[in-house]
């Protein structure tokens, strides 16, 4: 999981991957520490998605830019566009069906 530290190095991020997730989280966040390794492991059955971790704190901007009312917060982007968001209660299972589905068009 690649760590993004500026809007445009997210922004460049999602424009140059065609399949990405994004992880945002924050430092001291308990929740988001449990979250994290647990989306690393579906990461790992999952080779056509390229993900990348946003801790807010980093940059505060981001959260009005991506529309993040709470955290942890998952978004996954095809070709540049949005196809599935999940916050505060992340589904596994739901997220790895959605990936999974999503996975035949890239």
């Amino acid at each position: 999981m690649k760590n993004l530290n500026s809007i445009d190095d997210i922004k460049d991020f999602i424009k140059e991957n065609k399949f990405v997730m994004l992880y945002f989280s924050s430092d001291g966040c308990s929740v988001c520490d449990d979250v994290l390794p647990r989306i690393e492991e579906l990461l790992k059955k999952q080779p056509k998605v390229v993900s990348g971790h946003v801790e807010i704190q980093n940059i505060p901007s981001v959260a009005s830019v991506f529309g993040i009312f709470t955290i942890p917060a998952v978004i996954i982007f095809l070709e540049g566009k949005e196809i599935v968001r999940q916050a505060r209660y992340i589904n596994f299972l739901e997220l790895k069906e959605k990936i999974q589905r999503f996975s035949e068009f890239v």
